[in-house]
């Protein structure tokens, strides 16, 4: 690991260089792949960002819906499996018809909507801004 320049410098500087020197020389399909070329590089820099923070996140919502205590994970290897097995517990609860009605169907579905919303912040920056007065990842 380099201290200087950082993983996400160096992404954001290639997308750039994509951006400035190989999209304006090339046309058709392979400007188009050029694009999409830069826009993963950036979507990559912003997972290496924001996406410990936002499984962090995730991981103590399933376990609050799921009556658990938040587990206390430091690798984001051990997080995104906390996340997936908690998720696979919620997805047969909600399919058992648990949340069809009542309290816990609203929790449910807030936790849902902020999971996929901090997933997009990390695809899209575009995402709408009106929704980051909501979001959890830029604030916790």
């Amino acid at each position: 690991m380099q201290d200087r320049p950082t993983s996400v410098e160096l992404l954001e500087a290639a997308a750039e260089f994509v951006d400035r020197e190989i999209v304006p020389a090339i046309e058709g399909a392979r400007q188009f792949q050029a694009r999409v070329v830069a826009n993963v590089m950036r979507i990559v820099a912003r997972e290496i960002q924001l996406e410990d923070p936002a499984v962090r996140l995730e991981v103590k919502a399933l376990a609050r819906l799921l009556g658990l205590e938040a587990p206390h994970l430091h690798s984001l290897d051990d997080l995104r499996k906390a996340s997936a097995s908690m998720g696979k517990t919620l997805s047969t609860r909600i399919l058992a018809g648990e949340a069809d009605s009542g309290a816990w169907r609203a929790e449910v579905l807030a936790a849902v909507r902020q999971n996929v919303e901090n997933k997009l912040r990390i695809a899209n920056p575009r995402y709408p801004r009106e929704r980051y007065r909501d979001a959890q990842i830029l604030t916790e």
